[in-house]
């Protein structure tokens, strides 16, 4: 059994809900990690298969890893948000239950990174999207310095959820995951975070972001794209080129109605 190492730099949160299946993927990555200096907080939102059967032999191996299971679902804003709460860590990383990690050396270098850069924030990587059969879709590398992060943002969202790390006084100095929001509740908090920290992406492909099958509804499509305009236009006098983004945004509008 690997022991807890006190005091853990870094907290580790994946939030999961009905995915026992696809769990032990996302633990497994995490695992193998060069850099060993954390805890791993698992928010089970109250799964009715068979995830705490899966956690529980986890548990025998690691005692850096501590589950948590909801009476209720409570949705993943609210789950995450626990999952901060009860993060020891300086540093806070957050992994979908059904994402993974693809570089065992992922988290060291954003810790080095956040280490030598008081001044940033948050720090992500580069995707690759797979599909349920681990078959690669395409990839993403985000833009990388803050200058670069800032002037895209609003039109895109640079930080893929799985892929940061972030300061964990700098999520406690700007509030939270709003907890209102049923979608793109990550967008709203990098938002907040760039209000006081600077941006940056490691130019690395090191996590991996499933792409479920059957895509996304067109009611959930119209959701997301109301609720991104909504939220850009928040910060539209805080970020440049505001107006280019409340074109696209205007674009996904029309794309979710056909």
């Amino acid at each position: 059994m690997v022991k807890n190492i006190n005091m853990n730099k870094v907290s580790i949160i994946i939030c999961s809900f009905n995915r026992a299946s696809i769990l032990p993927r996302a633990l497994d990555s995490v695992l193998k990690q060069t850099y060993n200096n954390f805890e791993v907080i698992i928010i089970d939102d109250g799964s009715t298969d068979n995830t705490e059967e899966v956690v529980r032999k986890y548990l025998a191996r690691d005692e850096r890893i501590k589950y948590f299971k909801n009476s209720v679902n409570l949705g993943i804003a609210r789950s995450r948000n626990k999952g901060v709460v009860l993060a020891q860590g300086e540093y806070i990383a957050m992994l979908d239950s059904d994402d993974y990690w693809l570089s065992p050396e992922k988290l060291q270098k954003q810790v080095s990174f956040l280490d030598a850069n008081p001044e940033v924030g948050i720090v992500g990587t580069g995707i690759i999207l797979v599909d349920e059969n681990d078959r690669e879709i395409k990839q993403d590398i985000y833009e990388t310095e803050d200058k670069n992060i800032r002037a895209r943002i609003l039109a895109k969202n640079q930080f893929a959820q799985s892929s940061v790390l972030f300061r964990k006084k700098a999520f406690n100095q700007v509030g939270s995951y709003d907890e209102s929001l049923n979608v793109c509740e990550d967008l709203a908090l990098w938002l907040a975070l760039g209000l006081k920290y600077k941006f940056a992406n490691l130019p690395e492909l090191m996590t991996a972001y499933l792409i479920h099958s059957g895509g996304i509804s067109q009611s959930r499509k119209k959701e997301i794209a109301s609720i991104t305009d909504k939220i850009i236009s928040q910060y539209k006098k805080n970020y440049p080129h505001y107006s280019r983004a409340k074109f696209k945004s205007f674009l996904r509008m029309m794309l979710s109605l056909f």
